[in-house]
């Protein structure tokens, strides 16, 4: 859902022609208050744990559904001499994820923390437990050495960078990372031949997909000299036949925000993720909560180091958006 103060910028477009034809998520993305605002021909992806398939039936691996088994599939990928997972926690926006993946538990603990967050600044991550006990899990996997190297992932992740994820994937260094299932396309175009799925990340045991929400949409400026023409446009992008050679052309796009496309295809990966969700996806709770800390990055690597605990990483998460609730107040 768009923020409150979209409806002082921007035109309701609740009432053109393509708005009956979009998809039930992607007209709440782009409403507020029951008009619709945006218009978007993005698509939602899911994010979770992608492991090389063929990998995994040559080794006999088995999927994991608790983090218990997620470690221990870990422990076994390493004696058969291989990385387990590519993690480069030098980047500012990836490994974020793991965090991320924590939202079906906190949904679990109070279904309406989105809301509650948002309320106060008094309300607060370090109050919720499965965000400090789920991020003790990540600690866990983060900071687990290997004589002076970590266990589980590649190098010591300061020195890797994204674009090294595809040819370490690719050739079998690495058989699994935490990432979005658009990703397969990008690896077959990169020249892999093995197979991928996808799991939901078992952080504190769950089996639920957590997905990115959709992505950008545009928007009409209300005050704009141009209003009619805008709509035109946006009435041109949603005919079918200009959807069709949309999406056949954006192959990092798995799902479509109109219905009945037939050229958007979902990757092994999308297919996979979908097929053990134990419930609907939920929508990572950085597209809703307000004033997350943008230095997460550096807790994360902080908790791989072991200069920081996870009540730490919570306490500065809800500092900084205490400072942001009263610079918003004043």
């Amino acid at each position: 859902m768009v923020s409150d103060g979209i409806t002082d910028v921007a035109v309701d477009l609740s009432d053109e022609p393509w708005v009956e034809n979009m998809e039930d998520w992607a007209v709440e993305a782009n409403s507020h208050d029951g008009s619709l605002y945006g218009f978007s021909t993005w698509g939602i992806d899911y994010e979770g744990v992608l492991y090389n398939k063929t990998f995994f039936e040559e080794n006999n691996l088995e999927v994991p559904t608790t983090w218990d088994e997620f470690i221990a599939l870990c422990d076994q990928i390493k004696e058969l001499g291989v990385t387990p997972l590519y993690e480069g926690i030098n980047g500012t926006w990836h490994t974020q994820s793991w965090v991320y993946a924590l939202t079906p538990a906190l949904y679990a603990e109070n279904p309406d923390f989105v809301e509650t967050l948002n309320e106060s600044k008094d309300n607060k991550f370090g109050d919720m437990t499965a965000f400090t006990d789920g991020l003790a899990q990540i600690q866990q996997l983060l900071s687990t050495k290997d004589g002076d190297e970590p266990k589980y992932f590649t190098n010591d992740g300061q020195a890797e960078d994204w674009m090294g994820s595809y040819t370490s994937l690719q050739n079998r260094e690495t058989v699994m990372m935490f990432t979005y299932s658009a990703y397969v396309a990008e690896l077959e175009a990169n020249g892999a031949t093995d197979e991928f799925g996808m799991f939901p990340c078992p952080l504190l045991d769950n089996q639920t997909a957590v997905d990115n929400g959709g992505g950008i949409s545009k928007f009409i400026n209300k005050n704009s000299k141009n209003i009619d023409a805008c709509k035109q446009l946006l009435n041109f992008l949603a005919e079918d036949e200009n959807l069709e050679t949309y999406y056949a052309a954006r192959t990092d796009l798995v799902s479509a925000s109109f219905k009945d496309v037939e050229s958007v295809h979902a990757t092994s990966a999308t297919e996979d993720i979908l097929a053990r969700t134990a419930e609907d996806s939920v929508t990572m709770f950085i597209k809703d909560v307000l004033y997350w800390d943008p230095d997460v990055y550096q807790y994360l690597q902080g908790m791989a180091d072991g200069s920081l605990s996870p009540e730490e990483f919570a306490a500065n998460v809800d500092d900084y958006r205490a400072v942001m609730f009263d610079t918003a107040a004043e």
